[in-house]
């Protein structure tokens, strides 16, 4: 097994580029973007609340909440886990397209758009270019759509509630 030092980092940097080449590959970020809409703007941190309020078109921030320690997947398995969650939030300036473009993320996620999985193989960052860690696995547990109070913010917003898990050998096996 190879040691990977910082694995909640590269854990965030493997999902935030899954989700931003899904978005890319389908166009969201293009001009217009689909469903005619403007593109999106990418944050890759928790969207401030007073930003909420200045954005005039559609955005996504992806923030990462709870992280466990590692912990023994099966007794005497050699396999251990590390659980997290993330969440994305979704703002649009329509609720179609607010909806569409959260269900394309919770598509992706859930392995029900075309070519996805809820499986995704874990990569390395302290390489360049980085490479994949065929022994560490990344599943998508729950993907839950939320819709929080919307107060002052008058765009559709969604957030997206992921428990993540990595299971990855022990030091033993």
């Amino acid at each position: 097994m190879a040691y990977v030092r910082h694995l909640p980092r590269h854990l965030r940097k493997t999902v935030n580029d899954h989700i931003v080449a899904h978005l890319t590959a389908l166009g969201w970020f293009n001009d217009p973007a689909t469903l005619n809409s403007r593109p999106v703007k990418m944050y890759l941190r928790r969207i401030r609340d007073s930003e909420l309020i200045e954005i005039s078109g559609n955005a996504v921030g992806i923030f990462w909440g709870a992280e466990s320690n590692d912990e023994a997947e099966e007794l005497g398995g050699g396999l251990m886990k590390f659980n997290g969650t993330f969440y994305v939030d979704v703002i649009a300036s329509e609720d179609g397209v607010g909806l569409a473009l959260s269900s394309d993320i919770k598509d992706l996620l859930t392995g029900r758009a075309p070519g996805t999985a809820r499986l995704l193989q874990l990569n390395d960052y302290s390489t360049a270019p980085p490479t994949a860690l065929p022994d560490h696995l990344v599943e998508f547990v729950e993907v839950k759509r939320q819709r929080p109070e919307q107060n002052e913010v008058e765009q559709f917003w969604q957030v997206l509630v992921v428990d993540v898990e990595v299971v990855f050998p022990g030091e033993d096996s």
